[in-house]
């Protein structure tokens, strides 16, 4: 019994957004691995040594919380200025762009 043009088995199937079993679990571990302080205490040790690839706590954060939301950080309420005090090379004439 074939299925119509267009039409498939489940016509509600798994609703948007939905998990998998696989990465609900996996997000589960590296969740109690991130929260446990024995492994917290033993991964910030390595780290300081050297031992430690940064991109194993990152990735091991990404696993525990999702990415972060880039839009959700606040913008600073003060404004930076950076100032370069660069010499100037001899011979070499500048104008300032300012004005």
């Amino acid at each position: 019994m074939p299925f119509e043009p267009g039409q498939s088995g489940n016509p509600c199937g798994r609703p948007k957004g939905s998990r998998n079993k696989n990465s609900l679990g996996v997000r589960e571990w590296a969740t109690r691995i991130v929260e446990d302080s024995k492994v917290q205490a033993r991964l910030l040790a390595d780290a300081r040594v050297g031992k430690l690839h940064p991109s194993v706590l990152t990735v091991l954060m990404t696993y525990a919380y999702g990415r972060p939301n880039l839009w959700d950080v606040p913008e600073p309420e003060t404004s930076i200025t950076i100032e370069l005090n660069i010499p100037k090379p001899p011979g070499v004439r500048y104008t300032d762009s300012t004005g």
